[in-house]
């Protein structure tokens, strides 16, 4: 059976693909912008309740909101900087979370307390767009147990079980409602992005999908001891099999090449069909080097009972730890193995050509250098 790529865990944290969807889009910045611009409005609106009656009492009370806003406001700041890893926007959302429990504990009125807790909404709908659904569920908890807490303490005070009741539906409805939608959503989008982006003949990644998930795996993966790798495939002699044979024997060796790729990569490996008759592979410390992973798929597509071979070309280079120079890393990867596969394809075709070893660095070099293969098949006249 076709493998359809390195798909996630069923429960799989949302933030890498939702920040290369970002990416993509050119979001990014107006992402980061929103986030801060809201934490310091909540940060704000923390701090203006000092001076009011019916804010913090006591200074234990004050200082429990000056640090709360300041540490809200300080979890925000990778978000004014840059584009912040996962486990910045993790520490963001916890922290967040810690803040409005403790701002909204320690205000003299509890009823200004509870409706406070509203604002467990917002780090809600932030966790299920970003994160998961535990995220979500734990925002929640904490939420409640500040809503259990300070509707007691309001009938205490007050003995108005309806004024409490009506607060604490309206708090409830924004909590639940609000998260548990945007979860939702972001679900959806992404289930419709995935089937979208696969080629309806062999299964695999579309151009689209390729880039997208690659980005997905290469954000899940950047720390300086990893390796991204590109293999480009094209198929030589295809147009001669479709011309001879027809649109459905190069239709069924297609689906059987694309098997036979799946079958020979590893399991975390993002595998697209780029073109006709083209493909491109992308995997991040795969244990073999790229031109024995090449030289086993190059091997694989000559045995199967198929009358083409292939021309590959590979390219490897570092990762740089929470860089987004990585993802502009994979456009120019593909850009060396595309160069190096023409190399081979020049060379005669069923052969692997290996482009130069990148530093990593930004100042790369597109030399293509021809690998050694033994192939007792050659093809002819390669496309």
């Amino acid at each position: 059976m076709l493998r359809w790529g390195a798909l996630p865990p069923r429960h799989a944290d949302q933030y890498d693909w939702i920040s290369v969807y970002l990416h993509d889009r050119d979001q990014q910045g107006i992402w980061r912008t929103l986030i801060f611009t809201a934490t310091l409005a909540l940060a704000s609106s923390t701090a203006l309740m000092i001076k009011s009656p019916q804010g913090p009492d006591g200074p234990v009370a004050v200082t429990i909101c000056v640090v709360a806003a300041a540490l809200a406001l300080a979890a925000a700041v990778p978000f004014l900087l840059h584009w912040p890893t996962r486990r910045q926007s993790l520490a963001f959302s916890f922290t967040s979370t810690a803040t409005i429990a403790a701002a909204a504990l320690s205000y003299s009125n509890d009823y200004v307390g509870l409706m406070g807790c509203a604002t467990f909404a917002v780090i809600g709908g932030f966790v299920a767009y970003f994160h998961t659904a535990h995220e979500v569920v734990a925002n929640g908890a904490i939420a409640a147990i500040c809503v259990v807490i300070l509707a007691a303490r309001l009938v205490s005070s007050t003995g108005d079980i309806y004024l409490t009741a009506a607060a604490v539906a309206i708090v409830a409805t924004l909590n639940v409602g609000l998260p548990f939608g945007v979860l939702s959503l972001a679900q959806t989008l992404r289930v419709d992005l995935r089937s979208s982006g696969r080629d309806p003949l062999t299964g695999l990644h579309n151009r689209r999908s390729f880039h997208q998930s690659a980005y997905e795996l290469i954000m899940r993966n950047d720390t300086e001891a990893s390796r991204l790798m590109v293999i480009v495939i094209d198929l030589d002699s295809f147009k001669n099999l479709n011309d001879t044979a027809g649109h459905a024997a190069g239709d069924a060796a297609l689906i059987r090449i694309s098997a036979a790729l799946a079958d020979n990569c590893g399991h975390s490996a993002i595998i697209g069909r780029s073109g006709g008759e083209e493909f491109v592979i992308a995997d991040v410390d795969h244990p073999d080097p790229p031109e024995v992973v090449a030289e086993r798929l190059r091997r694989a597509i000559a045995e199967l009972p198929v009358p083409v071979t292939a021309s590959i070309g590979t390219a490897c280079a570092p990762l740089k730890n929470g860089s987004q120079f990585n993802l502009g890393l994979l456009d120019e990867l593909v850009e060396a193995a595309d160069a190096a596969m023409y190399a081979a394809k020049r060379a005669g075709g069923d052969q692997v050509s290996h482009a130069a070893d990148m530093p990593g660095d930004g100042e790369h070099q597109h030399l293509p250098r021809r690998g050694r293969t033994q192939s007792n098949t050659k093809a002819s006249n390669p496309d």
